[in-house]
């Protein structure tokens, strides 16, 4: 009964467009008043869920994305990839997969990539022939690597949640992400001969090539710090996240000097906003997780799964879908600490590897990002493009089906994931 009360109330609260995040914790307090529990309770288990030192590195990973899109170093990543690939037939689609890799890598964020790279990336394939809604569906889904490609924020909560190192889950997102860009490249190519859009017939010469290399370098070195400090042992992800916000100030500031006062004003207001919704949404759903935990709720659950299937191919394929659902109607975060802990034992049962279960439900809700009716990318890349949601909901299913073949790839191919990890 405790159990229908908590997903009960959330289901009402979620119908009446209570924000989710709230949702989450007034569900659990309505739960915890119905079970005897003091509502005083309430505020420790905020106070310990937001007080984990791994935390830090969310703040510090969204100012350094921030201030990269700020300070000039994405439109020279752009500049670059267009360079070397942007008269290949279809070539601006394929600079839109290979420049959200790129800012992926410095970001952490899905929702941040979409707009550094289809603010500019957008409106120029609209001028070289592109249709709009296919630029936008496009750009939407590219930033989706940036939930793939470490470091990503959304690693960083699951490794919390699970206690699987965050180190290996970066390592584990490296291939998958080269493979969800790959496939990516692959509806580019198919959507461009079929709708004849053309390259940019100027070719660049050795010299502009070695020219927007030598300017992009900066950028590109940012990601061989980080993530080469994390994997070799100089620093932890949080230190890493630190060492990134330094990095990206000093050449955003000193070398490329496209980081004005007024600029910094407006990433710092960027940053504090979107890490209070993130945190907001952090705290809630902790109580929502301890109340799933404490009230055995999780436990009743997995016994419920393991009586229905004992196969992990087919509980493998459950996952997929639970997630996908989810990340259809909510935000990652949320969705993390309401699934996760319910998940969580049954894998441990099944056998199946933790980080790479992490790496496909992280899979999972990146495709839920570009997925109607949430679908935050879709919205951001709507109005980049200037087009009707309608419309890009539209165009997205070809990529959406692509994505389904990348997550069937990742999720029964398990070296993909587990390759790069230490023996």
């Amino acid at each position: 009964m405790i159990a229908a009360v908590l997903f009960v109330s959330l289901a009402i609260l979620v119908f009446i467009n209570i924000p989710i995040s709230i949702s989450l914790g007034l569900s659990s307090a309505i739960t915890l008043l119905y079970a005897g529990f003091p509502l005083s309770s309430i505020p420790s288990i905020l106070q310990a869920t937001v007080q984990k030192f791994a935390l830090l590195t969310i703040p510090l990973f969204v100012l350094a994305g921030v201030l990269m899109d700020k300070g000039g170093i994405s439109k020279r990543l752009i500049k670059l990839a267009n360079s070397m690939i942007g008269p290949i037939h279809g070539g601006l689609g394929y600079v839109a997969v290979i420049a959200a890799m790129f800012f992926a890598a410095i970001s952490g964020s899905g929702t941040a990539t979409v707009a550094a790279i289809g603010s500019i990336l957008i409106p120029a394939m609209v001028k070289q022939g592109y249709d709009a809604g296919f630029s936008s569906a496009l750009s939407a889904i590219s930033g989706s690597l940036g939930t793939v490609i470490p470091p990503s924020i959304t690693f960083i909560i699951y490794g919390m949640i699970t206690g699987v190192s965050i180190s290996n889950l970066f390592l584990a997102g490296i291939i998958p992400g080269v493979v969800f860009a790959t496939i990516l490249c692959i509806a580019v190519f198919v959507s461009a001969k079929k709708n004849g859009w053309k390259s940019d017939e100027n070719k660049s010469s050795f010299k502009e090539i070695t020219t927007a290399f030598g300017d992009a370098i900066w950028g590109l070195l940012s990601p061989v710090i980080v993530l080469g400090g994390i994997y070799s042992g100089i620093f932890t992800p949080t230190e890493a996240a630190a060492v990134a916000v330094v990095y990206s100030f000093i050449v955003s500031k000193f070398i490329y000097k496209e980081l004005t006062n007024d600029k910094i004003l407006d990433t710092l207001f960027s940053t504090a906003k979107t890490t209070g919704i993130i945190l907001l949404i952090i705290m809630n759903a902790g109580v929502f997780s301890w109340v799933l935990t404490q009230q055995g709720i999780a436990a009743q659950l997995t016994e419920l799964a393991l009586g229905l299937t004992t196969n992990k191919y087919i509980m493998l394929m459950v996952i997929n879908l639970i997630f996908l659902a989810a990340g259809c109607v909510m935000d990652n975060t949320s969705a993390m600490y309401i699934l996760v802990p319910i998940i969580l034992p049954i894998a441990q049962a099944l056998g199946i590897d933790l980080t790479h279960l992490g790496v496909v439900i992280v899979l999972n809700l990146s495709i839920g990002q570009v997925t109607p009716p949430v679908g935050p990318n879709l919205y951001v890349a709507a109005d980049i493009g200037k087009v009707k949601f309608e419309v890009i909901c539209r165009k997205i299913v070809p990529l959406l089906i692509m994505s389904g073949i990348a997550l069937l790839i990742i999720t029964y191919v398990p070296w993909f994931a587990t390759a790069l990890l230490p023996k």
